[in-house]
């Protein structure tokens, strides 16, 4: 017969699948322990390789946005007006400068047509260039007329936009004001020109002079034998006032055959316009004509008050003249900055005396503005025309500049910018 198991042989059993439970638990826990270690271990490299990853990630970001913002730095820096349109001829890039020029601002072209925020014929270079990407680059010059009614000069060049494939993908347009660099090239032929008669007029001036003084003399010897004849004796005066106008001409065209070097003493111009108003013969004011005169409290500019005295005798005596039926003539002094000087100069911007000579006028025909200048052109039936020639002449000798602004039926107005008369300087 068998023995039954005691309970103690099954307490011991069961203590011992306990045990082994146990054991295999332990196994298993250090074996997720494991696990967990392992995998907790690779987390904190993908993490660190993640925050690596990111960190380069933010570099290259800001070194592309910095690339980006110095770009467009310089694109604002520009002075050329830079226009960028895509293949639809709709705007993506517009530069300040192109806004400054064309009177055209960013805001108001960037997405639209070309079409629509031009006139149809001012950006015609653009399709041009769109319809032939490999065409050699092309730029035109013509006058442009901005929003607020303002002429300028502008060149106008196109190039293709081509992506990193070589295919075109839009336009881009430059647009650069050439109103300063035309106006210097029309000073340029006209002091050519200048030079040219400054050459002819000395060579003849002599040979002239000489005989006008022997006539002078003549003629002066003869006023005085006419004492008693009244009429004869006005006859030797016209011809002495003939002589001293022939005199005077020749004087003015040899200011070109060598530039005239002015004193640069201490000039008051407000005096100066004074004296020539109410003390010199040669200026005759009409009563129908009303004299307005707008000074400053002190306008003393650095110059020879005899040769600009010349300059604004013909300026006022033209003025009077363009008045026949009467009318205002304004004269304006006001002290001026200069932003623009030329190379070397002192970074502090110049001071200038600004005057104005004014007249309410015909004014000046649009095609003969470019001219008046000229020696020998006039639209008189007397005069030389070289009263207006050589004031550029004079101005520019003491570092000034001579600008004219004049609208038909509304008037003219000349401007003579001269430096001002400083004492530390």
């Amino acid at each position: 017969m068998a023995e039954t198991p005691s309970a103690e042989d099954e307490r011991k059993k069961e203590i011992e699948v306990l045990g082994r439970a146990f054991a295999s638990f332990t196994e298993a826990t250090q074996q997720l322990q494991n696990s967990y270690d392992i995998l907790q271990a690779r987390v904190q490299a993908l993490d660190l390789e993640l925050a690596e990853k990111n960190a380069e990630l933010e570099k290259n970001l800001k070194e592309k946005e910095d690339v980006k913002n110095y770009l467009s730095n310089i694109l604002e820096s520009l002075t050329t007006g830079v226009l960028v349109v895509d293949r639809q001829d709709r705007i993506t890039t517009c530069n300040k400068a192109f806004g400054s020029i064309t009177g055209h601002s960013p805001g108001q072209c960037l997405g639209k047509n070309v079409r629509e925020a031009f006139s149809p014929d001012f950006f015609e270079i653009v399709s041009a260039r769109l319809a032939r990407p490999s065409a050699d680059p092309s730029d035109m010059d013509r006058e442009f007329v901005a929003p607020d009614r303002r002429k300028i000069d502008i060149r106008v060049a196109a190039a293709p936009a081509l992506d990193a494939d070589g295919d075109p993908i839009g336009a881009v347009v430059l647009v650069q004001d050439v109103t300063q660099i035309k106006r210097l090239e029309e000073e340029a032929q006209r002091n050519q020109r200048l030079r040219a008669m400054g050459e002819m007029a000395a060579g003849i001036a002599h040979e002239i002079r000489n005989p006008l003084g022997s006539i002078e003399l003549f003629a002066s010897l003869l006023k005085e034998d006419l004492q008693g004849d009244d009429e004869k004796r006005q006859l030797a005066e016209r011809i002495c006032a003939g002589v001293h106008n022939m005199d005077r001409t020749i004087s003015n065209a040899l200011l070109f055959a060598s530039s005239p070097q002015p004193s640069r003493q201490k000039c008051d111009i407000n005096r100066l316009l004074t004296e020539i108003l109410e003390f010199w013969s040669d200026v005759v004011l009409p009563d129908s004509i009303r004299i307005v005169r707008q000074f400053d409290a002190e306008a003393l500019a650095k110059a020879d008050s005899e040769l600009l005295k010349q300059v604004f005798l013909n300026l006022i005596r033209n003025a009077v003249q363009a008045m026949p039926d009467g009318g205002e003539l304004r004269l304006t002094t006001r002290k001026t900055a200069e932003a623009a000087l030329p190379p070397g100069a002192s970074p502090a911007p110049r001071q200038f005396i600004a005057i104005a000579v004014s007249d309410t006028g015909v004014g000046i025909p649009p095609d003969c503005l470019p001219k008046i200048f000229n020696p020998f052109f006039t639209t008189k039936d007397k005069g030389t025309g070289l009263g207006l020639a050589f004031g550029p002449t004079i101005v520019k000798a003491h570092q000034g500049a001579l600008d004219v602004d004049s609208a038909e039926g509304r008037g003219t107005t000349f401007t003579v910018k001269i430096p001002c008369w400083d004492e530390e300087r």
